[in-house]
């Protein structure tokens, strides 16, 4: 492995096992982190630690629905037990449910807004209480221009992308 801008860094990513998430570790790897995936399918999430590995990085998956308190907080025990330090979090585990408002059922809302706010939410809480005894790190929130020019039929996604700007803004204070 060449030498990278993160080398000696830890980072721990969200919705890890596909996509953006997938990419994103794949990238800060290929730039020498060390990596803590987070996802919920595992099979999918284990490729992506095979293909990191392959890289010649240090990395652990760990099953995780950011969804579950417990699972959140026992994550970032499983990060420092086997990393001992955090500098780096990406949240970027999410869903997409579409529907126009007044057909949306409580549970489709309920469930968006958990996974993609709620959750960042407890990682973000996580991550900066090991990041502040630390003296520092980063926290990356993933976006979309939907918290800002709203897209019919995606009330529940608008709402929590806009919530990750509001959550984003105060974490940084």
């Amino acid at each position: 492995i060449t030498m990278g801008q993160l080398d000696g860094k830890v980072a721990l990513v969200t919705g890890s096992a596909h996509s953006i998430g997938k990419a994103i570790a794949i990238g800060l790897a290929r730039q020498g982190a060390s990596l803590v995936l987070a996802d919920k399918d595992v099979p999918a999430m284990k490729l992506t630690e095979k293909t990191i590995a392959e890289l010649g990085v240090q990395v652990e998956a760990v099953p995780t629905d950011v969804t579950e308190e417990k699972q959140i907080e026992a994550l970032f025990v499983k990060a420092i037990e086997r990393f001992g330090r955090l500098d780096i979090l990406v949240n970027n585990a999410g869903l997409f449910y579409s529907a126009p408002i007044d057909e949306m059922t409580t549970e489709g809302w309920d469930k968006l807004i958990a996974t993609s706010l709620r959750g960042a939410f407890l990682c973000t809480r996580a991550a900066f209480r090991i990041m502040k005894k630390q003296g520092g790190g980063r926290i990356v929130n993933i976006g979309s221009i939907s918290a800002l020019r709203v897209r019919d039929r995606n009330a529940a996604y608008n709402t929590a992308k806009a919530g990750l700007v509001g959550l984003t803004h105060s974490t940084a204070l």
